[in-house]
């Protein structure tokens, strides 16, 4: 915390921090290191992910359309079903398709019947979607360098061990859940 407030004057985090710290203590499986690792991890996303989405703001996408352009134009197949865009972005096929529905209308995005399966279609992006994406993403990449800047390589390679190092573990916990619910 102390680190926090020398370096900036963020009241969220000085707040949140402080008061947290003394209500958890109430809790014997309170355990401040960790509970602190995870408040920085959630709100260190939270805010670069709102800086992101201001970065882009001008071009009409959210951060989860550009992602679907990104997916699509780096498919080997150069397009992709609503499945393999949902199980790629993490999120709903509903919302998939809502964000689809967005970027066909925006013609950045087209919708193409699949050759193999009449229930499916193929999701491509256009000529106006390669252009958006490779106008948006020079800028994008660089942002991502200019905020890793103060990182060492060391310090990058670290946080990428450390931030794989959870997500497995949360993925060894849900195939843990699984395997009890289906005993």
């Amino acid at each position: 915390m102390k680190k926090i407030e020398k370096k900036t004057e963020d009241k969220r985090a000085i707040y949140y921090w402080d008061r947290l710290q003394n209500y958890g203590r109430k809790y014997k499986w309170f355990h401040w290191p960790s509970v602190e690792a995870f408040l920085n991890l959630v709100y260190t996303y939270d805010v670069i992910s709102n800086h992101f989405a201001s970065k882009i703001q001008h071009t009409g996408l959210s951060r989860s359309a550009l992602n679907i352009l990104n997916i699509i134009s780096r498919s080997d197949k150069k397009g992709c079903t609503h499945k393999e865009l949902s199980d790629l972005l993490l999120v709903s096929r509903a919302n998939v398709t809502g964000l689809v529905d967005s970027l066909v209308r925006k013609n950045l995005v087209k919708r193409q019947d699949s050759q193999h399966d009449r229930r499916l279609s193929i999701v491509k992006i256009t000529k106006n979607g390669e252009e958006l994406l490779n106008s948006v993403l020079p800028s994008y990449y660089l942002e991502m360098r200019r905020l890793a800047s103060d990182l060492s390589n060391d310090e990058r390679n670290k946080l990428n061990d450390i931030l794989i190092k959870l997500r497995l573990k949360i993925f060894d916990l849900y195939k843990d859940k699984k395997k009890t619910e289906s005993n």
